[in-house]
């Protein structure tokens, strides 16, 4: 925290622009908890000197110092400024602190501010005008640190339990002046963990609202009929893999499934339906296209169904978002076939089966796990039918897994239905936020059932461990970063909060009850 004279600069005069400096002393009030303030006698505040200024006022952060002479104008005329109690606190200017607080969630609740570091919490909250000299403030911390009470000016501030602990007997508070001339109240605590990253300063209050404890998730099965369709697809998309390409005879004309490569010339659209200027959006060269599959619209495909080599056919298109200043007109295609080609597909047999086989096992031996013991040797004797076997339990044990994260998913949501969230949250998005909820209603639960406690936290810091020291993307070996004791806590946040999520999904799958997809 800054504790030294500062200097503010005032612009006096709106044409010179003349800058004057003006020293000014800031008396630091420190006090601790139930001890008043440190120095024996009452605190002292220097009288300032008043300097009056071309304008009045603009009560509004650096930024609005710069507004215009008639912006300026307009205030003067207008109702008193609010008082910055009045102002939310983003918009507040607070004193700087002497450390780096820029990478961390910072807080702007109503009636005070926190930003923070590794190792310390600072709050602040602004001082009325006129306040009483010794200024009135009481900062008292109880419960080991993880409950606080801060007056200021006989108006609590902050009441109740933090959202962590911090260390008893080390908090001190001082008033410093912010850049803009605001008088704060500021308290400076250290935090009884040091890394962990706080995303509130109070304790998020989790009310239930419904009972949980038997829920009703829906269920839906694989049908046969959808894991044949499914197992047919997939040999499909093998033997598609597996094809081959060659020219059409001479003179036959495109069919679907053939693959065009195809130039492209765009024009405006006449209004009489014939072509204008040529454009450069709409043009290509060498397009590769299966005709009747992915790519342009289906009306497009169908006006190239019968070209033949070397002609050209105009189509009618509708230009998307990317087109920019140009989405959504219509224009004419100039589409010229430079070739024809139709894709020979391998024959759905045994010797195709050995051949996926090969394939998957050559990927799998530049593996680390390699290929599995119980499949070597059956490249060269599994048969078509046993593939559609293998196909048909990867159908069904992806449908397992997508039914399973399917009613996770929903028992989530019912949580999230079955309780409410009040909170001052950091600056944080969103997502970030329905992420913070999430998990406070989870360890809400976790503890009211009991399940906290059941925790294994020795596997906790185990797989936190494993987990700080698994490389990223790109290392050899894990770099330690310059705050590792910041690293540590955001690992093991999320250790314990994977953890504390599976126990208690895992708790309501046991006393859930399903119903089908049609409420059956």
């Amino acid at each position: 925290m800054r504790r030294s004279p500062w200097h503010s600069v005032l612009v006096l005069g709106a044409a010179a622009a003349a800058v004057q400096v003006l020293n000014r002393l800031s008396l630091l009030a420190f006090c601790r908890t139930g001890g008043g303030c440190l120095a024996k006698s009452p605190p002292l505040r220097l009288e300032r000197v008043s300097l009056t200024a071309e304008t009045c006022d603009e009560w509004s952060t650096l930024v609005g110092l710069r507004r215009t002479r008639a912006a300026r104008s307009r205030l003067c005329r207008g109702a008193s400024p609010p008082s910055v109690q009045e102002r939310q606190s983003t918009s507040w200017v607070l004193p700087s602190v002497d450390k780096d607080v820029g990478d961390f969630h910072q807080v702007r609740g109503p009636g005070f501010a926190m930003v923070q570091t590794s190792e310390t919490l600072y709050i602040f909250a602004p001082m009325p005008e006129g306040f009483s000299d010794p200024p009135d403030v009481i900062l008292d911390l109880q419960n080991e640190g993880s409950y606080i009470r801060f007056v200021v000016e006989g108006k609590d501030v902050l009441k109740g339990n933090l959202a962590h602990s911090v260390k008893p007997g080390n908090q001190i508070w001082m008033i410093e002046d912010a850049p803009d001339g605001t008088n704060f109240a500021v308290v400076e605590m250290d935090k009884q963990t040091l890394g962990i990253e706080w995303t509130s300063v109070m304790r998020p209050e989790v009310s239930i609202l419904k009972d949980y404890s038997k829920p009703v998730v829906e269920l839906s099965s694989l049908s046969a009929e959808d894991e044949a369709a499914t197992v047919d697809d997939t040999l499909k998309h093998l033997q598609n893999q597996r094809s081959n390409l060659q020219r059409v005879a001479d003179g036959a004309a495109a069919a679907r499934g053939n693959v065009l490569t195809l130039d492209m010339q765009g024009y405006e659209l006449n209004a009489d339906g014939t072509r204008g200027k040529t454009l450069e959006i709409g043009s290509a060269k060498d397009l590769r296209l299966d005709l009747g599959g992915a790519g342009f619209t289906p009306e497009v495909h169908e006006s190239l169904v019968g070209i033949g080599l070397g002609e050209t056919r105009d189509a009618q298109v509708t230009l998307g978002r990317r087109a920019g200043a140009m989405g959504g007109q219509r224009i004419i295609c100039a589409i010229t076939c430079n070739k024809i080609e139709e894709q020979s597909f391998p024959e759905l047999n045994d010797e195709f089966a050995r051949q996926v086989k090969r394939d998957e096992q050559f990927k799998q031996a530049g593996t680390m796990e390699g290929i599995p013991d119980e499949e070597e040797g059956l490249a060269k004797v599994i048969t078509l039918q046993q593939l559609k076997e293998e196909i048909a339990r990867e159908v069904r044990q992806t449908a397992e897994e997508e039914g399973r994260s399917t009613v996770k998913a929903q028992l989530q949501l019912l949580l999230k239905k079955a309780a409410e969230v009040r909170c001052d949250w950091a600056i944080l998005s969103p997502e970030a936020i329905a992420e913070e909820e999430l998990a406070n209603i989870i360890s809400a639960i976790a503890h009211k059932e009991g399940l906290a406690q059941k925790l294994d936290q020795d596997a906790i810091n185990r797989e936190t461990w494993d987990e700080l020291g698994t490389p990223d993307a790109g290392e050899s070996q894990k770099e330690v970063g310059k705050d590792p004791a910041r690293e540590f806590q955001a690992s093991h946040r999320k250790v314990l909060r994977k953890r504390t999520t599976n126990a208690v999904l895992n708790w309501l799958e046991e006393r859930m009850t399903f119903e089908d997809a049609e409420g059956q």
